[in-house]
């Protein structure tokens, strides 16, 4: 399964992402939506789920969860906005109500910075912000492909190319 992984557009969508995102099954949204129109323009892509982030406010806030749990193709994948480090008592919870042993991969935004590493057999993705630049960060957004028996493979794709 090809997925598109999207965070922090805060109300704007870099249109470069639309090509990037040609043909992913889905979209995952790690938060900081700023719009409804982002979901609706995702839509027209690919099926969106979506967490909200901390600029997020009513009805986005009432509308996504804070935390999100997937299982796609046997991998149990979370994503949470911000984050600080594991252990995450959010990411321990999904864990937890899932009934799997372990966590597959931690989606997540916030910082706006593309990165991608490993924590113990935790795999940790942020795609950085799709939305306007700021600060001084690249912006980007990821493609995850997920194959049968939960195989993960992330990739960072950035958006001033």
């Amino acid at each position: 399964m090809e997925i598109g992984v999207i965070s922090d557009t805060h109300g704007y969508i870099n249109p470069k992402v639309f090509p990037i995102f040609e043909g992913v099954e889905q979209i995952l949204h790690a938060g900081d939506i700023g719009s409804e129109d982002i979901i609706t323009t995702l839509e027209a892509i690919a099926p969106v789920q979506a967490i909200h982030g901390n600029v997020d406010m009513f009805p986005l806030r009432a509308r996504y969860p804070a935390v999100l749990t997937l299982d796609i193709n046997g991998a149990l994948i979370c994503i949470i906005h911000d984050f600080f480090g594991l252990p995450d008592p959010r990411a321990t919870g999904a864990v937890q109500k899932s009934g799997k042993k372990k966590l597959d991969l931690l989606i997540y935004g916030h910082s706006h910075e593309a990165k991608l590493e490993r924590s113990g057999e935790v795999l940790l993705f942020n795609p950085g912000s799709a939305g306007k630049q700021r600060f001084s960060l690249r912006p980007a957004v990821g493609l995850l492909t997920v194959s049968e028996g939960g195989q993960l493979t992330p990739e960072i794709c950035y958006l001033d190319n």
